[in-house]
Parts: C-alpha cells; structure tokens; sequence
C-alpha cells in the first residue's frame, strides 16, 4: 500500500511541474522520505528529478529563457556546496525559517497582485538562485524561490515551465553526485520511472489545456505550499 502511494505521489509530482514547472519534489519529496529514509529519499527524489528535467526540457528547450536561466542557476551552483559545508555548521532550523517565511510572505505579496519592479533584474535573479541553493541545502526544496521570482517577473507561462527545468536540470547535477545514488530495490526504481513517465505522457496535453492564469496559480500555490512547509518544519523540528 505504500509503495502504491509513493508510485501515486510520482505520477502527481510529475503532472504538477509538467504543468506549472514545479511541483514534483513537493509532492512525492515526503513520501520518498518516509519510505526510504532521509538520505536514500532525497537521493531517489534528486534522481528522478533529474529524469524528469532531461523529459520536459526534450519537448520545451526552445522556449528557455538562455541568459537568464543561466543568472539564476550560476549563483545556485556556485553557492549549493558553500552552503553544504555551512548548513553543518549554523542553525538548520533559523536559516530554513527565514527561507519558508520569505517564500510564504511573497506569494502572498504576488497574490494580491503587487510586483516588485526593482527584482526583475540580474540582482534579482542572482539574489533569488542563491536563496534557492539555501532552501535546497537546508529543506531539500529549491522550486518555490525561483518560481517566485518568475511570477514576479511575470514570464510567460511557457518560458517560466520550460526555464525552470533547465535551472532545476543544473542544480541536480550538482546536488546528485554531492548526495551519491541511491540504494534502493530495482522493482521501486523500475516503478518510479514508469510513473514518471504515465505523468509526463500525461501532462503534455493537459500542460495545452490550462490556461496560463490557471497556471500561475498552481504555480504560487505550489510555491506557497513548499515554504509553508519549509517553515512549519523549521519550527515544529
């Protein structure tokens, strides 16, 4: 039954970031967890991430946003195995709290339907991968930050869908071989990807039929939902 429901979690996690370019982590990042422990879960969650990038990115690299995407993923790399080798060292719980919070109060802000002109440019998209990288190190999400910065700059959804996966492709392959592969059963990983697949089969004709308001805001839900998790780890431990 379990097993079940992480394979349910995979298909779900798939067709959210198909739709909306975030999402898969947040969904079946927990369930991996608590199936496989915090180490094999987030190597197996980093793994078919990376999978899924490598799909999607297949039918949307045309639309990337090249020098932009590549502002936001330089600092996030570069500063992933600083924060690595500084997450061992400084409080979790206070960095990961002010993450979550920071998260939480701009999708709220973006809501409402307030913007932030001065953030749009390299300063906020250097500021946003760096704290991307940060929540990544301490929560395992890194989504919900970049996403956010997109909506603000109000990419079009199909830009902000397809640049997503090729910032999260860049992160994972500096997260995967830091964290190692994962030891898991063949019949799991067998099962995994088959899910991931249906999902992306899936999500390709269902990403068409949303429309882009629709998708903006699964976009911020998914944002919102990831830092209010953050958060509420952060302060419950």
């Amino acid at each position: 039954m379990f097993v079940a429901a992480v394979l349910l979690a995979v298909l779900v996690g798939t067709l959210a970031q198909s739709v909306s370019g975030i999402g898969f982590a947040l969904v079946c990042g927990p369930l991996l967890v608590a199936a496989l422990g915090p180490q094999d879960g987030v190597r197996l969650a980093v793994l078919l991430s990376l999978v899924l990038n490598v799909v999607l990115l297949a039918r949307l690299w045309r639309r990337v946003e090249v020098r932009t995407t590549l502002l936001l993923l330089a600092p996030a790399a570069a500063a992933t195995p600083v924060f690595a080798v500084l997450s061992r060292r400084l409080p979790e719980r206070v960095g990961a709290a002010a993450a979550g919070t920071v998260v939480v109060v701009g999708v709220a802000v973006l809501a409402l339907g307030l913007r932030w002109h001065a953030a749009r440019g390299a300063g906020g998209a250097v500021a946003a991968g760096v704290l991307g990288a940060l929540t990544n190190v301490l929560a395992g999400v890194a989504g919900p930050v970049v996403a956010l910065w997109a909506a603000n700059a109000e990419w079009p959804q199909s830009v902000q869908r397809a640049s997503l996966q090729a910032f999260f492709l860049g992160v994972n392959l500096v997260a995967l071989p830091s964290l190692g592969a994962p030891r898991v059963g063949a019949g799991l990983l067998t099962g995994c990807l088959a899910a991931l697949a249906g999902g992306a089969l899936l999500g390709a004709p269902l990403s068409r039929r949303v429309s882009e308001t629709a998708a903006r805001r699964t976009t911020l839900a998914l944002a919102g939902a990831g830092g209010a998790v953050v958060l509420v780890r952060a302060l419950v431990g």
